[in-house]
C-alpha cells in the first residue's frame, strides 16, 4: 500500500512536470537580418589655397677674380735660334726675328709682350743686362715686337753677343686687355704694366706674373 502511494506521488510529479513543459510554445523561426544602412557620401575636397608670396632675394655673392685679360704664351728653344749679325739702335748686334701671327692688332693696339729667358736654372725678365765684376764688359739681350713678329737682339761691349748654350729657352707672354682705358698719351702696354704693379705683381718675377693670370708654369 505504501508502495502504491509512492508510485502515485511520482506519477503526479511527472504529470505536473509534463504540464509545465507542455505550456511552453514552439520555438519561433529566426527573424530576418535587417538591411545594412547606406554609406554616407564623401564630402567634396576643399579648394587649393593661394600660393604664398615670393621670399626676398638672397644677398649677392662676391665678385669673381677679374678675367678680362687674354694671355698667349710663345716658347722658343735657345738651341733653335740662328743669329744673324745686324744692329740695335746703331750698335752691332746679333738679331733673330720670330714670326708668329699671335702678335696681332689686339696686342699692338691694346696690349704688350713680356719677354723672359731661362738660364742658370732661373727665369730672367727681358731686357736682360749683365756685367762683369769690374764693369768693363756688359752684355744685353733685348726684345721688341711688331705685327706678326718678335725680334731678339744680343750684344755686348765691343760687339755682338751669342748667348747660344747659355740661354736654354725664351718665353714671351702676349697680354691684351681691351678694357684698359689708358691715360692720355700713355700706351696700352704701359697701362697694363701699371695695372700689374697696382696689384702688387713684380713683372721681373716670372712666377708672380703667371700666378696673377692663373697660368700653369
Amino acid at each position: 500500500m505504501k508502495k502504491t502511494a509512492a508510485n502515485l506521488r511520482n506519477l503526479v510529479l511527472l504529470l505536473a512536470l509534463a504540464g509545465i513543459v507542455s505550456c511552453e510554445g514552439p520555438k519561433g523561426d529566426p527573424g530576418e537580418t535587417g538591411a545594412t544602412g547606406a554609406t554616407g557620401t564623401t564630402g567634396a575636397t576643399g579648394a587649393t589655397g593661394a600660393t604664398g608670396a615670393t621670399g626676398a632675394a638672397g644677398a649677392a655673392g662676391q665678385n669673381g677674380k677679374d678675367g678680362n685679360a687674354n694671355v698667349t704664351i710663345i716658347n722658343l728653344p735657345g738651341a733653335g735660334i740662328t743669329w744673324v749679325e745686324g744692329e740695335y739702335l746703331g750698335r752691332p748686334s746679333n738679331v733673330f726675328a720670330l714670326t708668329n701671327s699671335a702678335v696681332n692688332d689686339n696686342i699692338i693696339n691694346h696690349g704688350t709682350v713680356l719677354g723672359y729667358c731661362f738660364m742658370m736654372e732661373e727665369w730672367f725678365h727681358l731686357p736682360l743686362t749683365w756685367e762683369d765684376v769690374d764693369g768693363t764688359v756688359r752684355q744685353y739681350i733685348v726684345h721688341t715686337y711688331s705685327p706678326n713678329t718678335i725680334t731678339l737682339y744680343a750684344f755686348q761691349t765691343g760687339g755682338v753677343l751669342d748667348p747660344t748654350g747659355a740661354v736654354e729657352e725664351y718665353r714671351f707672354m702676349l697680354i691684351t686687355d681691351k678694357t684698359v682705358t689708358g691715360s692720355k698719351g700713355v700706351s696700352a702696354g704701359d697701362n697694363i704694366l701699371s695695372k700689374l704693379k697696382e696689384a702688387g705683381v713684380d713683372i721681373d718675377n716670372y712666377y708672380q706674373v703667371m700666378d696673377y693670370f692663373g697660368l700653369k708654369y
